[in-house]
């Protein structure tokens, strides 16, 4: 799917006023599909050149009052686009859709973009942890040192009695 230019959609308006050919044929000479043609000129109709130069700012509000309207009066996507000059297809059926499930508060906390798919990496040391004197330092290496050793010593142990319980039974 190709993006059309403000300046090609907004040629194709006019020659359309103008009259000089039908609906799907602009929409066929400029490579607009005749749903999306046909929206577009509900709403140039009503709102003139600013629903291309000047598209309607999307707030929580906005997006509330879109939904309501269009579920209320079971409007079409090319009414909406006459009534409230916003032309996002998908982005209608999804409003509508959150408003029907989860109500005008659905709505407001809805967020721009994509979730990321990976988390933001965190650093191992915090930043407010405090620094430590030579002396908490090699109290801390010690520390971990005997942590290792233990660790060590218990797996030898398990391995020894592996053995032995090897070496016990009848071959």
């Amino acid at each position: 799917m190709t993006k059309i230019s403000k300046e090609t959609k907004l040629k194709a308006l006019i020659e359309y006023c103008e009259g000089k050919q039908s609906l799907r044929g602009i929409g066929d000479k400029y490579g607009i599909t005749l749903f999306n043609f046909r929206m577009l000129v509900a709403a140039y109709k009503t709102h003139g050149k600013s629903v291309l130069l000047d598209p309607p700012k999307v707030t929580p509000d906005f997006r509330i009052k879109l939904a309501r309207w269009a579920i209320t009066n079971h409007a079409s996507y090319t009414e909406v686009a006459a009534e409230f000059g916003y032309l996002g297809i998908a982005q209608i059926k999804q409003w509508k859709e959150i408003y029907r499930n989860q109500g005008p508060n659905g709505l407001m906390s809805i967020t721009k973009g994509r979730k990321p798919k990976m988390t933001k990496k965190t650093n191992k040391t915090p930043k407010n942890k405090q620094k430590l004197t030579p002396e908490q330092n090699r109290i801390k290496q010690l520390e971990d040192e005997n942590l290792e050793l233990r660790i060590k010593n218990e797996a030898l142990k398990l391995l020894a009695s592996k053995k032995q319980l090897t070496k016990k039974s009848p071959k």
